[in-house]
């Protein structure tokens, strides 16, 4: 249901009653509904929408009744072939927040999966698995009402919104594989968790409803018979108000489009690529099929899950540059081939990392962001603040990095090439005076920084206070943080993150020694081997099996100083645990790796 046909005279039809057609709806359509209600969480669909002009099909959550409104929607409208639009319904802000986002696309050619997120801080669209668009406006704060989770089809009588409707193209029919619903849960290792989900299988009369209703600016009356269940679908039906049900052929779930290259973002000597859909494993791993005018394409490995791509290469990546793929398949029975795409690179954030939460670019710190899938770093949820200037900060030489902040944020989120790294939160108390009003947790990674933390009872008023995790280990290419408060909103002002030699637990600027990483670990055909030397001299890496024979070894570079890379491509091992070693004169270190296949 959209706000825009939701007046004062909205006129609510035979709802849940005996389905009987009004006279003025010249229509059948269909809504399937949840009869429970849910409070944030991720709502996930695969569906394959219909060609037709003048009809949507969607997908939603919806307060019930709508006062006052709340509603989060997909909906994929009929007249396009190349778009979805993401909208949020609120009683002020403007009511809709409509947002047209362009697809890779036909929607109604195939299924694919769309979902939404719904947090306190921001509502998010992803499609495929991939975040497209996100509000985190002021009316966010306004969608907390329970929602129903619903499908429906209908005939929207604005043909300037819908397009121009012909009748003569009924019935027309709206797919759905699977619904799967993830509950919010913030304190946990993942911010989602699993809690149901329905392959459409049948009617499951314990979770659903099939509506029979209507509203104003609705040409078509929901039908229970509309909502029908065939060859593990559910199908929602737009007929004529004399017929009902599913009268089509058997349904057709095929890939018909070949991959898209959506991203690139390069890290140190790595770029990592990620595509719409998963790819062959032949075609994605020759270099030849990867191309760019300023670096070299070294060695190309597929990620575990087929959709992401790291290439090693060499290079100047000091400056924005494209990347060219072309020739590579996806997995269909028959191939879909790619023919030349091309993306800009984003180049990688420069080390130490300083930012500067809830505030402007000042001095070696980066000016504060909110966090989207474009964004290389930036913060979910809070508020921003800024005291005065005159303000006294005690204990550091930075106090304007202290003056600042975000209140009230639930996480802040940095892009990082895989790896360790020692993460310092920087923070003051500028509102509170009294110790109890506000004691909140930090982790990063999953991993506690502190717990309770009371800042006025600990440091007192206007002091800048450092909190450092060391050794933070990034194996998913995003660097984590997340804030929860048992009195009071979290705080935060600024961000330092500064790259670690993992392996031995040691600074890359400690006293020199033999050290050296493997990650990711469990990895998957190749991995990336970080080391640095004390000094010249020959040395090398070897990989041993568990009996403790030898599989593969080679010498290093013993000339180079600081952090230095070895990409080990380990496709011909089979999957099992190794024991890597990395020898320099009579040192060596070894560490236990798992190849994942």
């Amino acid at each position: 249901m959209n706000a825009r046909w939701f007046t004062a005279g909205l006129v609510i039809l035979s709802m849940f009653g005996n389905g009987r057609l009004p006279a003025q709806k010249p229509y059948r359509g269909a809504e399937y509904r949840t009869i429970a209600t849910m409070t944030y969480g991720r709502f996930e669909v695969r569906m394959r929408s219909a060609n037709v002009s003048g009809m949507l099909a969607s997908f939603f959550t919806y307060y019930d009744p709508a006062s006052p409104w709340n509603e989060i929607d997909i909906e994929l409208m009929g007249r396009y072939n190349d778009e979805a639009q993401f909208n949020t319904i609120v009683p002020t802000q403007g009511d809709n927040h409509v947002f047209r986002q362009k697809l890779v696309f036909n929607p109604h050619a195939a299924f694919h999966v769309y979902a939404i997120e719904w947090t306190p801080h921001y509502v998010a669209w992803l499609v495929d698995g991939v975040e497209r668009y996100r509000q985190t406006g002021a009316h966010v704060s306004q969608i907390t009402r329970p929602q129903k989770l619903m499908m429906n089809v209908w005939q929207p009588s604005d043909a300037g919104w819908a397009g121009t409707f012909t009748p003569s193209a009924l019935p027309v029919y709206a797919y759905y594989d699977w619904v799967r619903y993830y509950a919010y849960t913030p304190d946990s290792t993942d911010e989602f968790s699993f809690r149901w989900s329905d392959d459409f299988n049948a009617f499951d009369t314990g979770r659903w409803q099939k509506a029979t209703h209507t509203w104003t600016g609705n040409n078509a009356q929901f039908v229970q018979e509309n909502d029908v269940f065939q060859d593990g679908y559910l199908i929602l039906c737009l007929t004529s108000n004399s017929t009902s049900g599913y009268s089509g052929a058997a349904v057709t779930d095929a890939d018909v489009d070949a991959p898209i290259l959506l991203s690139a973002r390069a890290y140190d000597a790595m770029i990592r690529l990620l595509f719409s859909e998963p790819l062959e494993k032949a075609t994605a791993e020759d270099p030849a099929h990867y191309s760019a005018a300023v670096v070299a394409v070294q060695q190309a490995t597929l990620l575990p899950g087929g959709r992401s791509v790291d290439l090693r290469v060499s290079g100047d990546m000091s400056l924005p540059f494209f990347i060219f793929v072309q020739g590579i398949n996806d997995t269909a029975s028959v191939p879909h081939t790619m023919g030349l795409q091309y993306v800009k690179v984003v180049l990688p954030l420069q080390f130490p990392v300083n930012i500067n939460v809830g505030g402007p670019a000042t001095g070696s710190f980066l000016a504060d962001s909110v966090w989207s899938f474009a964004k290389e770093y930036g913060a979910v949820g809070g508020t921003a603040y800024q005291r005065p200037s005159s303000l006294t900060i005690d204990g550091t030489q930075q106090p304007e990095i202290y003056r600042s902040g975000l209140s009230g944020l639930a996480g802040y989120n940095i892009r990082l090439a895989d790896g360790a790294y020692d993460v310092t939160l920087m923070m003051a108390e500028t509102e509170s005076t009294s110790a109890g009003q506000r004691v909140f947790s930090a982790s990063v990674e999953g991993v506690p920084v502190f717990s309770n933390l009371d800042l006025v009872q600990e440091y007192g008023v206007q002091r800048a206070v450092d909190k450092t995790a060391s050794h933070v280990v990034v194996n998913d290419g995003i660097l984590t943080i997340r804030f929860s408060a048992s009195a009071g909103m979290p705080l935060l002002s600024g961000v330092s993150v500064n790259k670690v030699i993992s392996g031995v637990g040691m600074r890359r600027d400690a006293q020199p020694r033999l050290q050296f990483d493997v990650f990711p670990n469990p990895f998957n055909a190749s991995a990336t081997v970080l080391y640095a030397l004390p000094g010249s001299g020959a040395a090398r890496f070897s990989v041993y099996d568990i009996l403790g024979r030898e599989v593969s070894s080679r010498p290093l570079d013993g000339n180079g100083t600081g952090e230095q890379r070895y990409f080990w491509n380990a496709t011909g091992l089979p999957s099992g645990t190794y024991i890597c070693r990395l020898a320099q004169g009579g040192l060596q270190i070894s560490k236990r790796v798992v190849l994942v296949k």
